[in-house]
């Protein structure tokens, strides 16, 4: 039955629904394959056509020495070296050279130096100095102590010192004079009982763990001559080593300390009167 026919819109659209359906379905289609068109257009290189170039035309070579093409410069030549380093030409004398005018004429001050020395020297090689003078120039010059390796305890060394040809008295340096002069000590609190024992006991088992040395320094060679000593303060074997510089750097010392001139025989440098 043709409902189209008996004019009856409603049943010419029900007749003609899929037409319909197709036609808005091929619409919708055209328009998602226009639009797809247009971003693959817009994605895809555009590649120009090459410009053409005029054809170049061969320029004569411009000679050197013009400013387009300037003189070209020979390169620079290398530097020298350094000069290599050479060792210092100064002129010293190793002897100290000092003499009694230099500790104004005093043999004492000369011996208290001779004291000071063998202390600086003994105190670089690991000895400890006690307290060993009592009433002035009373007691022992140097009384010191170090710690014997791998053996648990202490060596001591007890010291005279002199000077140039300064006598010596073997008596002062008798074990008879030390023991009296270690009790002094004791009894003065340089240092305590058990110490005192102990040196005590040192100096009365013999030379093992408690020596005696003279010490004499010639002040103007810079030898020192180092000299055991027996029981009663006797020489035994001896040997002689230089101190000339630990001489001169320690007076050179005492005497930028002693800027008055009351022990040395001349004003240090910065003290001198213009």
């Amino acid at each position: 039955m043709n409902k189209c026919g008996d004019g009856s819109a409603l049943g010419c659209a029900v007749e003609n629904f899929p037409w319909i359906i197709t036609g808005l379905i091929v619409v919708v289609l055209g328009l998602v394959a226009f639009r797809l068109f247009l971003y693959l257009r817009e994605r895809w290189p555009r590649t120009k056509p090459p410009t053409p170039q005029p054809p170049r035309t061969p320029q004569k070579p411009t000679p050197p020495g013009t400013p387009i093409q300037p003189t070209p410069r020979p390169p620079a030549p290398p530097a020298p070296p350094p000069p290599k380093p050479t060792p210092l030409l100064i002129r010293i004398s190793d002897p100290p050279d000092l003499k009694l005018a230099s500790f104004k004429g005093d043999t004492g001050v000369q011996n208290d130096f001779a004291d000071v020395l063998s202390a600086v020297a003994l105190a670089a090689q690991g000895w400890k100095q006690l307290q060993s003078k009592y009433h002035g120039e009373r007691g022992i010059d140097g009384l010191f102590v170090r710690e014997v390796r791998g053996g648990g305890g202490f060596e001591c060394l007890a010291i005279d010192s002199r000077s140039n040809t300064s006598s010596y008295d073997p008596a002062s340096m008798s074990d008879a004079k030390l023991s009296a002069d270690i009790a002094q000590l004791y009894e003065l609190g340089a240092f305590p009982k058990q110490t005192a024992d102990e040196l005590m006991r040192g100096l009365h088992q013999g030379s093992s763990f408690f020596r005696k040395e003279l010490w004499r320094h010639d002040l103007s060679s810079g030898l020192t001559t180092i000299c055991e000593l027996g029981r009663q303060g006797e020489k035994g074997r001896s040997l002689t080593r230089s101190n000339a510089r630990l001489m001169s750097a320690l007076f050179l010392s005492l005497e930028h300390f002693d800027r008055g001139a009351v022990y040395l025989g001349q004003q240090p440098l910065d003290n001198e009167p213009d």
